[in-house]
């Protein structure tokens, strides 16, 4: 349940499984609830920034046929490997995330440490994150923490990774273990940061700005970007019309008719 600053509350639900958000927009429960299905952030953002991954996925196969010495293998088991290898690593650099933001979670959740183990495939991440916590003053606040947009044209859901107070600036904190800070996650931390100031009622200065935290599962060296959220949430509602436009069929002009 979301409840407004306002008073006003919403019966928003979230399956875990399909990773997508219903809300219900009548008072009953059960099978007799209305229940609309509300756009996520992070598929609203797939619509203006297309995962383009062909380049990656041909080198993963060139890459693959060079470490198994491919040629000496038969031609469909050739093709199999070169047109696979991008999807076996994609899966396990998922697995390796998903265990990393579950160990957070814990973490922040229970505040011991020194009972969780690092997540396989992702201790450097951990030690990453431990220099990082160790650098600042955190308050943690809250881990998958649920926000939602509730403006009609404007509304959607996501889950926001943490709260915390750091330094003593509150912060919507997105970790992430990919190579790089791409532009997009600024769009999605900022849609977070901005639902949840809107649903708490406060102001900019008072308000959750975005922090960006990349944990390197190579390195072990973490990378932060805080930054101002107000520029990056006018594209996101801009990200908005452009899913609704790309959602919606075009109809023909008429034209030469007298």
């Amino acid at each position: 349940m979301i409840k407004y600053h306002t008073g006003k509350e919403f019966d928003l639900r979230y399956d875990p499984v399909a990773h997508k958000y219903w809300l219900n927009q009548n008072d009953k429960l059960g099978e007799d609830a209305d229940l609309v299905q509300v756009p996520s952030v992070t598929r609203i953002i797939d619509s203006c920034f297309p995962k383009h991954l062909t380049d990656w996925a041909v080198k993963a196969g060139a890459d693959a046929y060079v470490e198994t010495r491919a040629h000496d293998l038969e031609v469909s088991e050739r093709v199999e490997l070169i047109t696979t290898a991008y999807k076996k690593i994609g899966e396990e650099a998922a697995n390796i995330g998903s265990r990393v933001h579950h160990w957070l979670r814990l973490y922040i959740d229970e505040a011991q440490p020194e009972e969780f183990e690092s997540p396989e495939g992702g201790e450097k991440c951990i030690d990453a994150f431990r220099e990082w916590e160790k650098s600042k003053q955190v308050k943690w606040e809250a881990s998958e923490r649920i926000v939602f947009q509730a403006a009609r044209a404007l509304r959607y859901a996501g889950t926001a990774d943490a709260l915390a107070e750091i330094d003593g600036q509150k912060f919507v904190v997105d970790f992430k273990t990919s190579k790089k800070i791409y532009k997009s996650y600024h769009l999605q931390v900022a849609a977070y940061a901005s639902a949840l100031n809107e649903e708490l009622g406060l102001e900019y200065d008072k308000g959750y700005q975005g922090l960006i935290l990349r944990l390197d599962k190579e390195s072990g060296k973490f990378q932060e970007k805080a930054f101002d959220i107000r520029e990056s949430v006018p594209v996101f509602w801009s990200c908005i019309d452009l899913k609704d436009w790309n959602s919606t069929r075009i109809p023909s002009l008429k034209y030469g008719e007298s």
